[in-house]
């Protein structure tokens, strides 16, 4: 965990850039270790995803849908796989034109690391979390030490919050039985 920030990567290289996805809040950060002094920004999902996003979003999948195929049915089962990595690919673009590191042809795409802080890393180590962030920008010599921790431990408690809150609704709506991932030994869903 000590080691999140610097994004390991083979043979001690470092990525490009890192960025951290809280998968229930809007605002992700970026860390943009291209020129010397990293560059840490912090971005709202509002900003990015917009009416282009989707519609290049709605262009790839419906080339996709239509491609010619001698299966057919294993062409549409594989669809929702097809989708979620049309998304993944159109939302690094996106994200990665805004950080204006989307290469011209001439250029090799930036290294990316995609640290998604759930689970167990926002559980159990965002204590870690907040210590690896606050040494990885001292190495670099970053001033803005005091504003990015507080940002990442506002994004934490947010994650935690609603995950938590999250968990509480979907009990709740288990016991009286309104969520289909839930049932109850006694009920017979056949």
């Amino acid at each position: 965990m000590e080691e999140l920030f610097k994004g390991q990567w083979p043979e001690g290289e470092k990525p490009d850039i890192q960025l951290y996805i809280f998968p229930h809040l809007q605002e992700f950060l970026t860390v943009d270790l291209r020129d010397d002094i990293p560059h840490v920004e912090l971005f709202n999902t509002k900003e990015l995803f917009d009416e282009e996003f989707f519609r290049c979003i709605e262009a790839e999948f419906s080339q996709t849908i239509r491609e010619p195929t001698e299966f057919p049915f294993s062409h549409l089962m594989n669809l929702p796989i097809r989708l979620e990595e049309t998304i993944r690919g159109v939302a690094m673009n996106f994200i990665l034109d805004r950080l204006d590191a989307d290469p011209d042809e001439t250029e090799m795409l930036p290294s990316v690391v995609v640290f998604v802080i759930s689970g167990g890393a926002l559980s159990l180590h965002s204590e870690k979390l907040v210590a690896s962030l606050q040494k990885f920008l001292e190495e670099y010599g970053t001033n803005d030490l005091t504003q990015w921790n507080e940002v990442i431990v506002r994004l934490l408690k947010e994650e935690s919050d609603m995950v938590k809150s999250l968990n509480q609704q979907n009990l709740s709506e288990s016991v009286i039985g309104d969520i289909p991932d839930y049932f109850t030994l006694w009920e017979n869903r056949n």
